[in-house]
């Protein structure tokens, strides 16, 4: 069944370039969007804003505002992705629920932060409840650190729903270099996807549980990839760096198991991917993890060895 085509969709995030996170998830939505017969644009606020089919750079802050209110007038609903977690998303989400009531559409808000829940359990490290830095999540909006799964649903008379995923649109690239000698001389192959900023990824735990696995299985191979992963080598550990998604998904088709060992999380899609490609999976208990996945502890790395 398709939308009907006077439906019109403007997804508000981060859209590749860099790949991972929102932007994956944009990408498969905009095109799962317009595969149902609606029209599906996206205003992009992420690092690279590069102009392509139906994404349009947001520019700063005068020209988000100016985009923003035209595609609300011009009667688009507005799907807002941001991660939850800081005063700047909530900014966001106020700025396009200001927007919506220009269209009469209630707007949409997908919070994509595994760290939402602690954060909007007033930790110290974010703003009180009440404080102007804290919009109300109103109706209309979608709360929820992805457990809620970001399904687009778009409300009319009939409503219609797709899900946060589909393995419709994994496509495998070329394999990035170096990717097949690595394939032939492992056993296992273990991949990850890591940003070596973020201690969120549980990177130090991924390597002290992989040094562990090593010492018992000489041949096994951790290739990660990411930003700052390039710089990781060393110990059957071997960094890709950033990689296109269509070469993501050739390194997690070649692999033996997906690791995902955050210490906090929402649905991740890489998990997702991995197993929609026949990958054995292992990840932490935290976020929503699908059926399928080995889990454990978080920030245990004997654990993570064990499996």
């Amino acid at each position: 069944m398709t939308m009907p085509q006077d439906i019109k969709v403007l997804l508000v995030g981060d859209f590749p370039p860099p790949n991972g996170g929102i932007a994956t998830h944009l990408d498969e939505l905009r095109r799962a969007v317009r595969d149902q017969g609606a029209r599906c644009e996206v205003l992009d606020i992420g690092k690279g804003q590069l102009p392509a089919d139906g994404v349009i750079p947001a520019g700063g802050p005068l020209r988000f505002s100016g985009l923003l209110s035209s595609y609300a007038a011009r009667g688009f609903r507005i799907h807002v992705h941001t991660g939850g977690d800081n005063p700047k998303s909530w900014m966001l989400a106020w700025a396009c629920a200001v927007a919506g009531r220009l269209s009469g559409l209630e707007p949409i808000l997908t919070l994509h932060s595994g760290l939402l829940p602690v954060w909007l359990s007033g930790s110290p490290a974010s703003p009180r409840p009440g404080t102007r830095h804290r919009p109300p999540v109103r109706e209309g909006h979608r709360r929820g650190g992805i457990p809620a799964r970001g399904a687009c649903s778009l409300r009319r008379a009939r409503r219609r729903g797709l899900p946060a995923f589909t393995g419709r649109f994994l496509q495998p690239g070329s394999p990035p270099p170096g990717l097949r000698e690595l394939r032939d001389s492992a056993s296992p192959l273990y991949c990850a996807m890591a940003v070596t900023s973020r201690p969120v990824y549980g990177l130090q735990v991924l390597l002290c549980g992989f040094a562990e696995v090593r010492a018992r299985k000489p041949r096994a191979v951790l290739a990660i990839y990411g930003p700052g992963t390039e710089e990781l080598s060393g110990d059957g550990v071997r960094g890709f760096g950033e990689l296109h998604r269509a070469q993501a998904l050739a390194l997690l088709a070649a692999c033996d198991v997906f690791v995902r060992p955050t210490i906090a999380d929402g649905d991740s899609v890489s998990v997702r991917e991995a197993l929609a490609l026949g990958r054995a999976v292992v990840a932490t208990s935290v976020g929503h993890r699908p059926e399928g996945v080995l889990l454990v502890p978080p920030g245990d790395a004997a654990a993570l060895s064990g499996r």
